[in-house]
């Protein structure tokens, strides 16, 4: 029975950390928030999910609530795609 407390506890923990991520929005809902800086990425492997992905944890990392993605590229033929977002609270 002590075990029960301890998945609730770990449960609750981990739906707290998901509603702490940064959210991604689009242009208009970016108007009613204020921006508080920019991100970038770059060299990152894989397919333009991949990209956003890195940006989505750049803006976590940076503490804000959301983020717009600006650019997604693939320069030329590298294998290695960049990405810039601008970030809100």
């Amino acid at each position: 029975m002590k075990l029960l407390p301890f998945l609730f506890t770990a449960i609750l923990g981990g739906m707290s950390f998901a509603a702490l991520a940064s959210q991604q929005i689009d242009q208009a809902e970016a108007a009613a928030h204020q921006q508080i800086g920019s991100i970038s990425v770059s060299g990152v492997r894989g397919s333009t999910d991949d990209a956003v992905r890195a940006l989505a944890r750049k803006a976590d990392e940076q503490n804000a609530p959301y983020y717009r993605v600006i650019e997604v590229a693939n320069p030329g033929n590298s294998s290695a795609w960049l990405g810039n977002a601008d970030i809100y609270r």
